[in-house]
């Protein structure tokens, strides 16, 4: 003879619960991206204190196409933020190139966000001198400026620097590096086009650069079009179980977003 156990409530409560955990809605988990602060159009600690620029509306655009993560958004300067990737304590920064030889502590990237142009500006004596259609070749012996921790020259320039036939001084973010190009400390910076344009036209807003002081700052050649990412500390360990994850979800949101044309349009609001 068969004999059956009656099925008690609780039993049956805690069977349900069972067969719904895996269902139950999780809490988002709180990504925080570097930035860098001093980057503008791209990415700049605005007058609040907060991250502002194309990249942060991008990402933020990306933010309710990831399911599970919540963004957040820190700003400070670039070569702290690379030491941060570098050491594992931070996850991602954004906007690195692809520099996987020279800064092997970020792997992943994710899928490109945008194509800057780097270019070089010179003060207007340096193409009165002499003309300088070859790149790096009719700029030896000249100084230029650089913002901390930014490789966007090519091979050809850091060996004439290796070789000390170009001069390299860092100033932080491209105001000082446009203010030292003004008075000739350095005769010339390089750096995405439109960062710099973006930098003129504040300054002109502000009144700390003259119409007649504009003209002494010419724009020269292209140097190279580089292609921004966000970047992931290969170094993180188990710090951020999800990284896989999230880099997943980012790259499908990304891609997403350049589907629908939607960074062209976060662009424009800054270039038109």
């Amino acid at each position: 003879m068969h004999h059956f156990k009656p099925w008690r409530a609780g039993s049956l409560l805690l069977s349900l619960l069972m067969l719904l955990a895996p269902m139950a809605p999780r809490a988002d988990t709180l990504v925080t991206l570097l930035v860098d602060e001093d980057y503008p159009p791209f990415t700049y600690r605005a007058a609040e204190g907060v991250a502002a620029g194309i990249y942060v509306d991008v990402l933020r655009a990306a933010a309710p196409l990831l399911r599970g993560y919540r963004l957040e958004f820190q700003p400070m300067p670039w070569r702290r933020a690379m030491t941060e990737i570098e050491a594992g304590r931070a996850l991602a920064v954004v906007p690195p190139y692809y520099r996987p030889k020279e800064r092997p502590w970020i792997n992943p990237y994710s899928v490109p966000i945008l194509q800057e142009r780097v270019v070089v500006f010179c003060h207007h004596e340096v193409f009165a001198e002499a003309p300088r259609p070859r790149w790096p070749d009719d700029y030896l012996g000249l100084r230029f400026g650089n913002n901390p921790g930014y490789l966007s020259a090519d091979p050809a320039f850091w060996r004439a620097v290796d070789l000390e036939l170009i001069a390299v001084e860092d100033a932080p973010g491209n105001r000082a590096n446009l203010q030292k190009l003004l008075h000739r400390r350095i005769d010339c910076y390089f750096n995405e086009r439109l960062s710099i344009l973006a930098e003129l036209t504040q300054m002109r807003r502000e009144g700390r650069l003259a119409d007649s002081d504009a003209t002494l700052i010419v724009e020269g050649p292209t140097i190279s079009m580089e292609n921004s990412y966000v970047g992931f500390s290969a170094r993180s360990g188990g710090r951020f179980p999800y990284k896989q994850d999230f880099v997943r979800q980012l790259n499908t949101a990304l891609r997403q977003l350049q589907k629908s044309q939607e960074i062209e349009r976060i662009v424009r609001r800054y270039t038109d």
